[in-house]
């Protein structure tokens, strides 16, 4: 949320909003004389969002289903566009890039925060051992079903490293990139600022 650099009466997207997590934090930080759109194509997650945004109260999220690949939202409009935890699972990360900036005031940040590869070799190791071995089996018998904890850790692996998602942000129009680690470098947050 820090690295949006949202203010007080200002517009923040939430892509891949989901049960609108992110966009509830948005929210508190633009206040209520600002707006935040929450856009997802997963009407599911949305409802359970909605359950969500009906019990906070607040009255300045609109929620949108819709493709972040093409989303219904006018070009220059948002100080920040953020995405957490939904980049390694589109089909053209790219063009969710390229939407995310297009919608962006010049100056305005895009934000995502992704799983990762950590970067130690000690603790990858570790990590890979709990990631792909440990953690499937326990999803497996808590929830007799292995498939999810079978995804996770392959869509992390098979995700851009934090070189080539950096590279991508500055295809589509990014400058100023900084990625910032998280816990060891299980999660990255990468940020850009439109020119």
């Amino acid at each position: 949320m820090r690295q949006c650099g949202l203010h007080i009466g200002g517009k923040a997207l939430d892509v891949a909003a989901g049960t609108l997590d992110l966009a509830l934090a948005m929210s508190d930080a633009v206040g209520p004389s600002g707006e935040v759109t929450a856009v997802d194509f997963c009407r599911p997650m949305l409802d359970v969002g909605a359950k969500k945004l009906a019990r906070s109260g607040k009255t300045n999220i609109t929620v949108v289903e819709a493709n972040a690949q093409h989303m219904p939202l006018s070009s220059n409009a948002f100080d920040a566009a953020g995405i957490a935890f939904g980049l390694r699972n589109m089909a053209d990360v790219e063009a969710v890039l390229a939407e995310m900036t297009r919608v962006v005031k010049p100056g305005g940040r895009v934000v995502c925060l992704e799983l990762a590869k950590p970067r130690g070799p000690i603790f990858r190791r570790l990590y890979n051992f709990y990631f792909h071995g440990v953690l499937p089996l326990i999803g497996g018998v808590v929830h007799r079903r292995r498939g999810p904890y079978d995804y996770l850790p392959a869509s992390v692996q098979s995700f851009c490293s934090r070189e080539e998602l950096a590279a991508l942000m500055v295809k589509v129009g990014l400058t100023d990139i900084q990625v910032h680690d998280l816990t060891s470098g299980v999660a990255a947050v990468h940020v850009g600022t439109k020119i």
